[in-house]
């Protein structure tokens, strides 16, 4: 098997080039050799016309990355080969590992639609591959090119090899050998792209090279961008996913990015239940018929993989292909204004199942081809549920996209380049059914009353912008009644029901909601420093734009502390549900000053983006990782730097490869950092490695010493995903006590945006009131000294003074007395609770916190204490009242790391269990 981490795959490209200098060819020009032209192929960065299809090598440099496009997954290199004619595209991996769970060469990892000038590439896919269950692959040796298309004909690529270990399933089971042996099986997938088609037709012929017979269970692994597309099928629409056999399988780009398409041309594709052990990753497995073949026995089957701009364009590929006849049905869809771009046209037939959706085009026009029948048409431009603004024309930034193609999508964001934009309609009433017979081609043409806006103000108390979140919520009767049947409403993707109407979040404090006419009240809140502002009574009407400003002022001052998120996670993570943008607005919207990018065996770097959309002094941004064992528990490092993109995942940690201890597992990922890196423990016991390494809440000790490391610096006290803080906290409160002095943190884990960023966080001391001013460095070493408080709604303060200094968490102050000292600060919607104060574990003073004084001020108190040895003091506030619908109705919670006094300045002794 292949090495998993080889040089970047961009080398391929030297020996060829090599060649063709030996054989005198300049530059990409082909030679006379036939063969030696065939090597690097067509120039995929020239396009090609309306009867062409072409395949090409992607080349080095500013020229290959030419060939390339952008979006949220889109990893295409020089080495690859591109697969394209006038409407599609798609990116072959060449040969070499590359990026994700699946790294291995030979499937596609990048298709889009040929997009006009100007207009950034919107590829969704992560990998499609072939899979036997799920131990494993289908790796390519070689992948060659069959014909380039220069003839006139297909443009054809082979991808050759066998079947090898699924690496990371492997090691997320930790299993030496795969569940399933070698299959001894010599493989070609063949891709072949006609002139004008949607579709790539994709042949795979097995051949048994033992001289035994196989089972052979074979799947096409197809792993798209979960946080940008929503899966979609004919009958259900968006509704329940179908189960079984189906005759294809689809996914819509959210904001009308396009539909990818995948089926079989023969029969329909089936998901076993091997697949819902891969669902969890965001992988489906449709699975092929089994068969079993002799010793030197082949077999073939074929698939079909279609991009398109919308699911009736991709349903009507597969239709033609199987030879149906359709007709074609179009029309305008428009409301006063006139064409309505971007609108939604479902075509529902006379069983209520959803046969196609076709979007419409920048002049409202639309077109679909379908079977003859008789079918209700509804247009549907609904607002979106989650709104989070952007440039027109902004793509989605990939992380292991090539830098011309990110820098593109910079410029956009940052204003500095115009963009064009894809046409998504929002804030328009559904239509009543409008009837279609459709015996022969028909027109249909539908309107739909003009949308609605709100445009929100957010300012703070000195008249400036202030970033915050918005929870749109309908009144009680201001609901108005759609005009779809409430048992479509799911299958056309129509929000029906419950009281909240959409959220919003913005970075520069100004947002515009597309909503539908009715009447709304509006909630705003930015973070636990300001009070929240609401507005009721909000009635929009058909075609009207509402202003509503709010101002939320700040009851908590800046003071030298500044807010930490280390667990966030975004597209680059497996279960990412939010593109990279979307992160740091949220994190801006919510107040956090100095967000984590630690995103799941996947090095990203969220510091340029951070730049172009104009955050920089808001938000100090520090790359990290999270570590994803399964049987050791999660972990994540920072600050770490990510390595070039040509490196497989950003240069993360290749965990799932063989190890034998967690205590190697960590020095392996010490050693993918730089000498100031730290280890944080995860949700320790969500499970984590306190539970999975049968840490002994009793004795501090691990009953699986093999299954645990003390060799980590945080570990996660407040994990936004995890409700009980007191399992953690025993523990925490064991490591102070045999003098382990472990830094506890507060993190939201988020993997959406509505888990707020900073649900849970960490305040640490930097001495400074603003992010821009502190480095990355002062960050780290403030980490390191356990200058933190964990925080989750609470602004807790604690410091220790006598004769001898102060010390502040973290830090040890000697002598036989002291003076304990907190503060408790927060905004009127939150209820701190009670405080308690712990010495050596034990309660020694607990304070009920009924009501604040006017600025915010809930406690400003102190303490005089006298230990009889030595001795550490922990204080902490823990609230039962929720913060509300904008902060998940998570409980207020706070907790100062640990004070230690040393009675007699003799060292610090710890007290024991």
């Amino acid at each position: 098997m292949p090495s998993a981490h080889p040089a970047s795959r961009t080398l391929a490209l030297v020996p060829l080039l090599a060649l063709l200098v030996e054989l005198g060819c300049n530059g990409n020009t082909p030679v006379d050799s036939g063969a030696a032209a065939l090597l690097l192929g067509a120039d995929p960065a020239v396009r090609a016309g309306a009867d062409e299809a072409r395949a090409g090598v992607v080349r080095e440099g500013p020229s290959g990355e030419a060939a390339l496009f952008g979006g949220v997954n889109a990893e295409g290199s020089a080495g690859d080969i591109k697969l394209y004619n006038s409407e599609v595209q798609f990116i072959l991996q060449g040969v070499g590992r590359s990026h994700g769970l699946v790294d291995v060469s030979g499937g596609i990892i990048d298709a889009d639609q040929v997009r006009a000038d100007g207009v950034l590439g919107r590829d969704l896919v992560e990998d499609l591959f072939l899979a036997f269950g799920f131990s494993r692959v289908f790796e390519a040796s070689e992948v060659v090119l069959v014909s380039d298309g220069s003839d006139g004909g297909d443009a054809i690529v082979e991808a050759r090899g066998t079947d090898v270990p699924w690496d990371y399933f492997l090691g997320l089971l930790e299993r030496d050998e795969p569940v399933l042996g070698d299959l001894h099986l010599d493989i070609t997938r063949t891709y072949r792209l006609a002139p004008g088609a949607l579709q790539v037709e994709v042949t795979t012929t097995l051949l048994n090279t033992s001289a035994e017979s196989v089972t052979v269970e074979a799947s096409d692994g197809i792993f798209l961008s979960g946080e940008e597309t929503l899966p979609w099928a004919a009958g259900p629409g968006f509704g329940d996913k179908p189960s079984g056999a189906v005759d294809a399988l689809v996914w819509t780009g959210r904001h009308g990015e396009g539909v990818v398409s995948v089926w079989r041309g023969d029969a329909a594709f089936t998901q076993g239940g091997l697949g819902v052990l891969t669902e969890e990753l965001g992988i489906t497995l449709a699975e092929h018929p089994d068969v079993t073949l002799e010793g030197g026995e082949s077999t073939s089957f074929t698939h079909y993989v279609s991009v398109a701009a919308d699911a009736g364009r991709a349903e009507a590929s597969r239709r033609r292909l199987a030879g149906e006849s359709l007709k074609t049905l179009s029309g305008v869809v428009s409301d006063p204004s006139g064409g309505i771009p971007g609108a939604r046209v479902h075509v529902v037939n006379d069983a209520d199942e959803v046969v196609a959706v076709a979007h419409t085009r920048a002049d409202g026009a639309y077109a679909v081809e379908l079977p003859s029948g008789s079918y209700d048409i509804y247009a549907v431009a609904q607002p979106d549920f989650e709104q989070v603004p952007l440039p027109d024309g902004a793509g989605r930034m990939g992380p292991f996209t090539a830098a011309s193609i990110n820098a593109s999508h910079l410029d956009v964001l940052s204003g500095s380049v115009a963009g064009v934009g894809i046409p998504w309609a929002q804030g328009h009433a559904p239509s009543a059914a409008v009837v279609v017979s459709l015996g022969e081609d028909a027109v249909a043409d539908v309107v739909l009353d003009a949308p609605g806006r709100i445009r929100v103000a957010l300012s703070d108390d000195a008249g400036g912008r202030l970033p915050g979140m918005v929870d749109l919520q309908w009144a009680s009767d201001g609901q108005p009644e759609l005009r779809v049947p409430e048992a479509l409403h799911e299958a056309l993707g129509i929000r029906g029901g419950g009281g909240r109407a959409a959220w919003g979040w913005t970075a520069t404090g100004e947002l515009e909601l597309a909503v539908l006419p009715g009447t709304y009240s509006l909630s705003a809140s930015h973070s636990w420093r300001y009070e929240q502002a609401s507005a009721t009574d909000i009635t929009v009407g058909a075609g009207e734009v509402v202003e509503v400003s709010l101002t939320l002022d700040e009851v908590v001052a800046r003071d030298g502390w500044l807010s930490v998120d280390p667990h966030l996670h975004a597209a680059p993570s497996f279960d990412g549900a939010l593109p990279m943008e979307d992160r740091l607005i949220t994190c801006a919207a919510a107040g956090v000053d100095m967000p984590v990018s630690t995103d799941h065996d996947a090095l990203t770097d969220y510091r340029p983006l951070n730049t172009a959309l104009g955050l920089d002094e808001r938000m100090r941004v520090m790359p990290g990782l999270e570590v994803t064992s399964l049987l050791r528990g999660h972990f994540n490092l920072y600050p770490i730097e990510p390595k070039p993109v040509t490196e497989p995942n950003g240069g993360a940690v290749a965990w799932w490869l063989p190890f034998d201890t967690t205590d190697e597992l960590v020095q392996r990922m010490r050693a993918a950092g730089q000498d100031n890196t730290m280890v944080q423990v995860n949700h320790p016991r969500l499970p984590g490695m306190f539970s999975l390494g049968d840490l002994d809440p009793n004795t501090c000790e691990s009953d699986s010493p093999d299954q645990f490391s003390w060799n980590f610096e945080l570990f996660e006290l407040v994990n936004g995903a995890d409700d009980d803080v007191g399992r953690v906290r025993k523990d925490w409160f064991n490591f102070l006590s045999t003098d382990r002095r472990f830094v506890p943190t507060g993190a939201s884990d988020s993997h959406y945006r509505y888990i707020t960023c900073g649900l849970g966080r960490t305040d640490v001391f930097l001495g400074s009131e603003s992010p821009a001013d502190v480095s990355i460095a002062d960050v780290r070493d403030a980490l390191a000294r356990g200058q933190v408080v964990v925080a989750s709604g609470t602004t807790l303060r604690v410091s220790m003074e006598n004769s001898g200094g102060q010390a502040l968490p973290g830090g040890t102050l000697v002598g036989a007395s002291a003076t304990l000292s907190a503060t408790v600060r927060a905004p009127s919607w939150i209820h701190p609770g009670t405080l308690r104060v712990y010495e050596n574990g034990e309660v020694i003073h607990t304070v009920e916190l009924t009501e604040a004084s006017a600025d915010g001020l809930w406690l400003d108190t102190s303490w005089e204490v006298t230990p009889a040895r030595d001795a550490w003091y922990v204080v902490e506030v823990e609230g039962v009242d929720g913060q509300g619908s904008l902060w998940r109705g998570r409980p207020p919670y706070a907790a100062a790391n640990a004070i230690f006094v040393d009675v007699l300045g003799d060292g610090w002794d710890a007290p024991g269990l």
